[in-house]
C-alpha cells in the first residue's frame, strides 16, 4: 500500500507540474524520495502515512527537526493539518499530488487538486476492540508477546482464539517480525503507539462511556485504592507530573453507580463535570491513576497546547522507556 500510493502521488505531481520523482525503498525511515524540477533536484528523506491525525503532528514535527531533508507522503491530509504543517514549514506530498515544499529559495506550493481514494486496507483483528485491549497490554508490557497464548489471553482477559489473530494482525501491518517458530520481534512501535491512540478513539472509547457524575468539593480529596476504580486524562496526568490544571475529569472504573455514590460520594448528573468510563484492564491497588499510556492518549486527543505540553511529559518519563 505504502510502495503504491508513493507512485501514484509521483505520477500525479508529474502531470500537474511536470516535476519529475522517484522513490527508493531505503533503511532510512520510509526511503528517500528524489524531486527533479526544471533548476533544481531535491533528495527528501520520507515518512509515510495513509491519513494525518491530529496527534500525530509532535511526531511529524520531530523527524522535521531531526531531518533536514524531511518529506511528508500521505494518501490524503485534512486542509486544517495542511495548514498546521506549512505553518511549521514542513513539505509535504499527497496521493493527488498536492505539493508544499519551501527550501532556500525554492518554493513549491500546489493545492487544487481534488482529493482520491487509493483505496482502504482490509480488515485486521488487532485493531478491533478486543485486539486494542491486547494492544494495551502489550504497548506496556513489550515482551510479553512471546509468552505461550493461553498465558497471553488470561493476562488480557481475552478469549484465547484471539490472540493469534492479533498476532497476524501486527505481522500484517509490519509492526511485528517473526524470528523463530516461537519468538517475535517488534518494529516501529512508537508508530503503533500513535495508531493506538487513533484506533482507542474511535473504535474503544465508545464502548467504555457509561454516564457523567458531579463531584463535591475537591477531586483530590477523593482517594482510589482498590483497584477498581482510578483517575484517568487530566487529574492523572496532575497527578503524574503536577504540571496541569485539571479542567475536564475522567475515571475509569469497575463499581457500579450505587458504589460509586456510596464510596466517594459521586452524584449522577447528566451534564455533570466527571465522565465515567468502564476499566478494561486489571489494575493494581494502592494506584491513583490510569496506566501512562492511556493517560497520555487521552491528553493527546483532547488537545490544547497545555496538555500536548504534559503528554510530552508522560511519554518521556513514563512511556519511552519502556517503547
Amino acid at each position: 500500500m505504502k510502495k503504491e500510493i508513493i507512485n501514484i502521488a509521483l505520477e500525479n505531481l508529474q502531470k500537474t507540474t511536470g516535476i519529475e520523482g522517484f522513490w527508493q525503498d531505503k533503511d532510512e525511515l520510509d526511503g528517500c524520495l528524489n524531486l527533479k524540477t526544471a533548476t533544481r533536484k531535491f533528495t527528501l528523506v520520507v515518512q509515510f502515512k495513509n491519513e494525518i491525525r491530529q496527534h500525530q503532528l509532535h511526531q511529524i514535527i520531530r523527524l522535521n527537526n531531526q531531518y533536514e531533508n524531511f518529506i511528508l507522503v500521505a494518501n490524503r491530509i485534512f486542509p486544517n493539518l495542511k495548514e498546521e504543517l506549512r505553518m511549521q514549514e514542513i513539505p509535504y506530498l499527497e496521493a493527488n499530488g498536492n505539493l508544499f515544499l519551501k527550501k532556500g529559495d525554492t518554493f513549491l506550493f500546489i493545492d487544487t487538486n481534488e482529493p482520491i481514494s487509493v483505496g482502504k486496507e482490509k480488515g485486521n483483528r488487532a485493531f478491533t476492540k478486543t485486539g486494542l485491549k491486547v494492544l494495551f497490554h502489550l504497548l506496556q508490557n513489550k515482551d510479553d508477546i512471546n509468552l505461550p497464548q493461553r498465558e497471553l489471553a488470561n493476562l488480557t482477559n481475552v478469549g484465547l482464539g484471539n490472540i493469534p489473530q492479533v498476532i497476524e494482525g501486527l505481522k500484517e501491518t509490519g509492526y511485528l517480525l517473526r524470528l523463530d517458530d516461537k519468538t517475535y520481534a517488534w518494529e516501529n512501535r512508537r508508530e503503533l503507539l500513535d495508531r493506538w491512540v487513533t484506533e482507542y478513539k474511535t473504535v474503544l472509547k465508545p464502548k467504555l462511556k457509561k454516564e457523567r457524575f458531579g463531584i463535591a468539593g475537591n477531586w483530590k480529596d477523593i482517594i482510589f485504592d482498590n483497584g477498581l476504580t482510578v483517575w484517568g486524562g487530566e487529574p492523572a496526568a496532575d497527578l503524574l507530573t503536577n504540571y496541569l490544571r485539571p479542567e475536564k475529569y475522567i475515571i475509569y472504573t469497575k463499581e457500579n453507580r450505587i458504589e460509586l455514590m456510596k464510596n466517594y460520594r459521586l452524584m449522577p448528573k447528566p451534564e455533570g463535570e466527571i465522565e465515567i468510563l468502564e476499566m478494561f484492564w486489571e489494575q493494581p491497588k494502592h494506584q491513583q491513576t490510569a496506566p501512562p499510556i492511556l493517560v497520555y492518549a487521552e491528553l493527546v486527543l483532547e488537545g490544547g497546547k497545555r496538555n500536548k505540553e504534559t503528554a510530552e511529559i508522560i511519554f518521556n518519563e513514563y512511556i519511552q522507556p519502556n517503547l
